[in-house]
């Protein structure tokens, strides 16, 4: 893993001279989306006013008026928004990239796709929409990883106003337009060889039941359909993960001690949630985050080495799963 010291100075011998005409293009649009983001609330609020005047229901005017304008506005940031972030990926980003490992390829435009993605069998919700970039793909220590940013969503069941005023049909027509979505995944999602057929499928997921229900829980993981739950003789382990599995002895011969310990180890260093699959010869692993990983904040200095100290630590910490997994040790022989 290269240092810090060295990051600091490929940043500012092959990054930073190249930010100025992007900072002031930041700069510009910034301006340009907090006059439109106010323009527009008041233009809608004229607008919606002049239709229906002033009524007893001004609370649902006012959910209207921000539903709309919001809406106007989603669709402006993301258009004059786009330009500029392919930009900064390609000045950015696809450096960074080889920075940290010259081997890698990356393409900001694609990602792991949705057949890879439910082929995990990490998440069984259904998705109404799936999505990603930045995908990385390489060799690390002689081992094929590939990974990308992957967001799934499901629509959300709202409740409606109902049909008792022209103000609400308007507002669930606009809602309905909207369409509230919620997040099932959002994150890193990666998948390396791991040099052996699996017979069946292996599934280690976060448990959340443990801290609530302790030793109760195993009864209701048990019910499961993901598979068999598997009981490991690792308590540190069994309080941060559920195991289930199609095979019982294979889960036992892939989750050795020392594997357990570095999973474990792992997700300490990443301070996230980790869901992690075995299936056929791949190990997938799925790290959660909540912000946007590889994008520029167009509210913050792009010239900040700060934010490109924390591209360098995701990707780092993403390339590194190999060692940390000893992916790189070929155990096993595919058969």
């Amino acid at each position: 893993m290269k240092k810090l010291s060295e990051l600091q100075d490929f940043f500012y011998e092959n990054i930073y001279p190249n930010l100025d005409f992007l900072e002031e293009k930041r700069i510009k649009i910034y301006s340009y989306l907090k006059k439109v983001a106010i323009m527009l609330f008041i233009f809608t609020c004229i607008v919606i006013y002049s239709l229906f005047g002033m009524v007893p229901d001004t609370f649902n005017l006012l959910i209207l008026c921000v539903a709309i304008s919001s809406a106007i506005f989603t669709f402006i940031y993301k258009m004059k928004v786009k330009d500029f972030t392919s930009l900064f990926k390609n000045q950015v980003i696809e450096k960074l990239v080889l920075f940290v490992d010259d081997s890698l390829s990356y393409n900001k435009d694609s990602s792991i796709s949705e057949y890879e993605y439910k082929q995990s069998s990490l998440f069984y919700q259904k998705i109404d929409k799936y999505s990603g970039d930045d995908l990385v793909v390489g060799k690390v220590d002689g081992v094929d990883i590939r990974f990308s940013e992957v967001h799934t969503e499901v629509k959300d069941k709202r409740n409606r106003l109902g049909t008792d005023s022209g103000i609400n049909l308007v507002i669930d027509l606009i809602l309905d337009f909207l369409i509230k979505m919620n997040t099932t995944f959002h994150g890193l999602f990666f998948i390396a060889d791991f040099n052996k057929n699996f017979k069946g499928k292996t599934l280690i997921v976060p448990d959340k039941s443990e801290k609530f229900l302790g030793s109760f829980s195993h009864f209701f993981q048990s019910f499961s359909s993901r598979g068999e739950l598997v009981k490991m003789d690792n308590p540190k382990f069994e309080k941060e993960f559920v195991i289930y599995s199609d095979d019982q002895i294979e889960a036992r011969y892939i989750l050795s001690h020392s594997l357990m310990e570095s999973i474990l180890e792992y997700k300490k260093l990443v301070g996230k949630n980790i869901s992690i699959s075995f299936v056929k010869s791949n190990i997938y692993i799925a790290i959660g985050f909540r912000e946007k990983l590889f994008e520029p904040k167009i509210y913050k200095k792009i010239t900040c080495f700060n934010e490109v100290k924390f591209y360098f630590q995701v990707l780092c910490l993403t390339t590194e799963i190999v060692k940390h997994l000893n992916l790189d040790r070929r155990l096993w022989s595919k058969r």
